[in-house]
C-alpha cells in the first residue's frame, strides 16, 4: 500500500444524549475522521469533521491505489 501524502486524520468527539430524562448520559464517542488535503478532494476537513457520517465519504483510507482524484491531478500536486 502506497501512502497518500494528502491523507489526514483527526479525532472527533461526539456527545451522546440521554435517551430519557433522569437517565445518565452515556460517555462521549470518539472516532477517527479521515479527510484529504488535496485542492480537488471530494471530502474536505470540514465535511469529514462536522457532517454526520462525513468521515465515511472518503473511501480510499489513505491508499494511493484507491484514490478518488484522477491520477493527472495527483501527479501535478506532488
Amino acid at each position: 500500500m502506497t501512502r497518500c501524502p494528502f491523507y489526514r486524520t483527526e479525532m472527533v468527539t461526539t456527545r451522546a444524549h440521554a435517551a430519557h430524562s433522569g437517565r445518565r448520559e452515556p460517555p462521549p464517542q470518539r472516532r477517527l475522521a479521515g479527510w484529504c488535503a488535496h485542492p480537488s478532494s471530494p471530502v474536505t476537513r470540514i465535511q469529514a469533521v462536522t457532517v454526520l457520517n462525513g468521515a465515511t465519504l472518503l473511501t480510499c483510507g489513505g491508499d494511493l491505489a484507491k484514490c478518488l482524484i484522477p491520477e493527472k491531478l495527483v501527479a501535478d500536486k506532488l
